[in-house]
């Protein structure tokens, strides 16, 4: 019974972890440094109304990451989320697949449009 306790409480930490822990080696850069020679993944659902959908970005939302995941360039990429927890998990899924993850930028919406976020989630 203890063993199945302790197993249970180490499953819910790494899942607390893979959420909301940071990611090294990724930088938090604004909408508006962003360079466009660079692969752009977006996973902001379809059904976000912040989402342009005649941007050059590749927009694969977090749900689908698992199924599209091989048609992105295994070259530098730069991921967009309107989540924080989006985010990281689907920089920590495209890591773990071998992608160059360098950077990252956090969008939120707003009355006015969309707030280009400073801090990315505790960076």
């Amino acid at each position: 019974m203890e063993l199945l306790l302790i197993a249970a409480i180490v499953i819910a930490l790494i899942s607390i972890y893979k959420r909301y822990a940071p990611v090294n080696g990724v930088e938090c850069v604004p909408e508006d440094q962003m360079n466009q020679s660079e692969v752009v993944v977006d996973l902001r659902p379809y059904n976000d109304s912040t989402v342009n959908r005649f941007s050059p970005f590749q927009h694969i939302p977090y749900a689908y990451l698992k199924r599209f995941y091989k048609e992105l360039p295994k070259e530098n990429i730069h991921v967009i989320a309107s989540d924080h927890v989006d985010l990281k998990l689907g920089i920590r899924f495209l890591k773990s697949k071998g992608y160059m993850v360098n950077k990252m930028t956090l969008l939120q919406k707003s009355e006015a449009g969309v707030v280009k976020l400073k801090k990315c989630g505790g960076y």
